[in-house]
């Protein structure tokens, strides 16, 4: 009974396969490869690290600032649409005039704004991966 129990295996075949297959480019590295030879990407866990995480946190400051900007010439235009409506000096400049100037102003301002943003963020997604046991 105890020889039909040891015959499931041959001594040729190892118990675990020593390569593996890259995720990104399905070559054959060594199981305790860190980076695969053929694609040069790592295949453990990774971080943008400090560079990175600083780029993420001013682009949403900046985006924040932007918007923060945006309401105060929105809260300042108004005022001075009141200040245009009441003490019309040149007949030229119109209430509606104004409105076109600040819509003018705060889509400029938002838009140059968040195009700063959302290039720092691409700037903070290009930052170079590295490992996270990296020092």
């Amino acid at each position: 009974m105890l020889a039909t129990a040891f015959t499931a295996r041959s001594s040729k075949e190892p118990l675990v396969s020593i390569e593996r297959s890259c995720p990104y480019c399905c070559s054959q590295i060594p199981r305790e490869a860190k980076k695969c030879h053929a694609c040069a990407e790592w295949v453990v866990g990774t971080s943008g690290g400090v560079a990175a995480a600083t780029l993420w946190l001013l682009a949403l400051g900046w985006a924040a600032l932007t918007v923060l900007a945006s309401a105060g010439l929105w809260s300042i235009g108004q005022g001075v649409m009141r200040w245009v409506w009441m003490h019309s000096v040149d007949p030229a400049i119109t209430p509606q005039v104004v409105t076109l100037l600040l819509y003018a102003a705060i889509a400029a301002v938002l838009l140059k704004g968040l195009m700063v943003s959302v290039g720092l963020a691409l700037l903070a997604r290009l930052a170079p991966r590295r490992p996270r046991w990296w020092s």
